[in-house]
């Protein structure tokens, strides 16, 4: 399977690099509150509307079943490889390889569509003068090459890095959105987390899912990627988990509520078609908080660049340590002076950075990156899905079963997801060009069967 013919052996990640503070602000890099706020948010409303509250609040609801499984898991199988490693442990060498070649697809998008093109969205957005590809193709490059060197040089360069413009982003978030629900006055209410301001009703509310739960997806991700170089990961990455999410849920959905209120619930429709709404929220009520969520927006999409170049560095490295997806022996090397997976964090820099070119160019960055984590989610709710699957089998064998949390709530979370995929097609599939990403998408999950009974043939 894989290389493995080839001899090279290989080498160890670090061990007790970083604590549970740095952690946690790496896994907060990656869930990037502003830059989500800036990008994903907009996805959010574009759907949701005058209820986007009520999807971001029921997406962290939802997504708490969802980091039941990564929860339990990371108290006794600590991996480079994550969501993998999981699989292998509970299910077995076939189901991780179908989880490496998910994951190898979701990641990379993912990483491609938010990371660069996301970046370039909201500056261009700024100023549409400045929309054209000799303006976004430029920032696209150097976003992802400031999540490459930090990557590349070292872990915990990376989480100082995360720590300190993290702190300052959420504080900045909270601040401007706080001054716009005071300026909002009697427009306030809490109907926005009810459905009288989204004419879909439920069905509406399930599809605009598709982008509030993926807000959360990079709590895990981060953190059990990192867990072979944590200290004291059995205790670290668990709390690492539920630290992130409370920091994040409690922000998002202050957030989501302030630009709601603030734009007019009625109104949300051209919210998500206007430039950088957030901003211009901001604008309404202090010129210095706005310039500052410019900077710490910019900031938050390197914030996530660094950490999930940091993970996917990992992942790809654990993938080769035990022979997947047919990459080369050279991916198993750690850096000898800064004991970093440093092949593999160039091949996930190379190859993110040319496929967001490519989606780029064909849809502009603002669609094209939408495109992209359209297609991956399902990719990645199927990562989840397997995990979730294999939970009670892993209690089961380690003797801690517990019917609630090894049973019901995986169950529960692979309902969720699936009900939000099928939502994507049914009753009808998505408008142009996003049609075509459910077919790339679906078509993926396929391969992922196919290239699994390959490589186990060989």
């Amino acid at each position: 399977m894989g290389d493995s013919s080839e001899t090279r052996p290989v080498e160890r990640l670090k061990p007790n690099i970083i604590g549970r503070f740095r952690l946690l602000w790496l896994a907060m890099g990656e869930l990037s509150i502003a830059a989500d706020a800036a990008y994903l948010l907009t996805g959010v409303a574009l759907l949701a509307l005058g209820a986007t509250p009520l999807s971001i609040l029921l997406g962290v609801v939802f997504y708490l079943f969802l980091l039941n499984t990564g929860y339990q898991f990371s108290k006794h199988v600590g991996s480079a490889g994550g969501y993998y490693g999981f699989a292998g442990a509970s299910l077995g060498g076939k189901a991780a390889t179908f989880q490496a070649w998910n994951m190898a697809f979701y990641l990379l998008l993912g990483l491609g569509s938010f990371g660069f093109l996301g970046v370039t969205s909201f500056v261009t957005l700024i100023n549409p003068a400045y929309s054209g590809p000799q303006y976004w193709v430029p920032i696209a490059v150097a976003a992802a090459a400031i999540g490459f060197v930090f990557a590349y040089f070292g872990l915990k360069l990376s989480a100082d890095y995360q720590m300190i413009g993290g702190l300052i982003e959420v504080g900045i978030l909270i601040a401007g959105s706080v001054a716009i629900i005071v300026a909002a006055g009697s427009s306030n209410t809490l109907q926005v987390f009810t459905l009288k301001y989204l004419p879909g009703g439920m069905s509406q509310l399930l599809y605009s899912m598709i982008y509030s739960v993926v807000l959360y997806f990079g709590t895990v991700l981060t953190v059990t990627s990192l867990a072979e170089e944590t200290k004291e990961p059995a205790k670290s990455v668990p709390k690492a988990l539920v630290g992130a999410v409370v920091v994040a849920v409690i922000t998002l959905v202050i957030v989501s509520y302030a630009f709601t209120i603030g734009w007019g619930p009625a109104d949300m429709s051209s919210f998500a078609s206007s430039p950088d709404p957030g901003l211009i929220l901001f604008h309404k009520v202090s010129y210095v908080l706005y310039v500052l969520l410019i900077v710490f927006t910019v900031n938050s999409f390197m914030g996530y660049n660094v950490s999930v170049t940091n993970a996917l560095g990992r992942n790809f490295y654990a993938f080769a340590r035990d022979r997947v997806l047919f990459l080369p022996s050279s991916f198993r090397s750690v850096h000898k002076k800064y004991a970093t997976p440093s092949v593999a964090i160039v091949f996930v820099f190379v190859v993110s950075l040319v496929i967001s070119l490519i989606f780029g160019a064909i849809y502009g960055p603002l669609m094209g990156g939408l495109w992209m984590l359209f297609a991956n989610g399902y990719a990645a709710y199927t990562e989840h899905i397997v995990a979730s699957i294999g939970l009670p089998f892993f209690a089961k064998k380690k003797g801690i079963f517990n019917v609630f949390k090894h049973l019901v709530f995986p169950v529960i979370a692979v309902g969720v997801l699936l009900a939000v995929m099928v939502s994507t097609v049914y009753p009808s599939f998505p408008p142009a060009p996003l049609n075509l990403a459910v077919y790339l998408g679906m078509g993926w999950v396929g391969f992922s069967g196919l290239m699994t009974f390959v490589e186990w043939k060989l």
